[in-house]
């Protein structure tokens, strides 16, 4: 009897001791990501790039920087496959990898995100499959990526910022299925794989301007890149800008 009542206290502090270890655990994971900086892409929306919303968003909580981030619309192109997209042009300092933004040249310089390639489609209108995805972003820097600027009509000479002897003409087709007739297409330089950017691509600022001004478009911050310490805080500011 003494045997069994010793047994059912010992099951009974087992029980406690992982319990109170598990809440440890979990409250020691929660202040981690207190702790932790998140790296979030916020759409403005009717919201203007200016001083009164610095001003506000340097009052949002845990903020520790704010990144203008410009949009140019554009088609890229590897082999076969297609896919309507943005170029996202932004001081590529925003990254804590070091990246050279001196005598960059022509060709875009592109920060891929690790979903960036999803949804391209092939002549057929077939959608990519994960597994090419994977092989394309496998070859990293290597990786043969031309666009076209989506505002420039197929009969303009894109010769401005583009190297002419590196571009070509094809017939493509973007993401609705439709033609994209005699296209130009000009080469793009892959930098890095980015896992944490998920759909986006990134390209140097310098590079977005001179894209904006061959399109004869004004260079307009439409996003914002943050940086916030803490998840809860990343929550907070993701509210505001809903």
């Amino acid at each position: 009897m003494r045997k069994k009542k010793i047994d059912g206290f010992i099951c009974f502090l087992f029980l406690l001791i992982s319990l109170v270890l598990f809440f440890f655990l979990r409250l020691t994971y929660e202040m981690q990501k207190e702790k932790q900086q998140y790296t979030a892409l916020f759409s403005l929306g009717n919201l203007s790039y200016d001083q009164d919303f610095l001003k506000n968003a340097s009052k949002i909580k845990g903020i520790q920087e704010i990144w203008p981030v410009v949009e140019i619309p554009v088609t890229i192109k590897t082999d076969d496959y297609t896919k309507t997209t943005v170029f996202n042009g932004i001081d590529l300092n925003a990254f804590t990898e070091n990246f050279s933004q001196d005598n960059l040249g022509n060709a875009p310089l592109l920060l891929l995100g690790s979903t960036s390639l999803e949804n391209m489609k092939d002549p057929n209108g077939h959608v990519i499959s994960k597994k090419q995805q994977n092989t394309y972003l496998k070859i990293g820097k290597e990786l043969a990526i031309t666009y076209t600027l989506d505002s420039i009509s197929s009969n303009k000479s894109s010769t401005e910022n583009s190297s002419p002897i590196s571009s070509s003409s094809s017939m493509a087709m973007d993401n609705s299925g439709n033609n994209i007739s005699s296209a130009s297409w000009f080469p793009c330089k892959v930098a890095a794989i980015l896992p944490g950017e998920n759909d986006q691509i990134y390209i140097p600022l310098s590079q977005a301007r001179a894209l904006c001004s061959e399109a004869g478009t004004p260079l307009t911050v439409t996003k914002v890149l943050l940086k916030i310490k803490g998840k809860d805080n990343l929550e907070s500011a993701r509210q505001l800008f809903e």
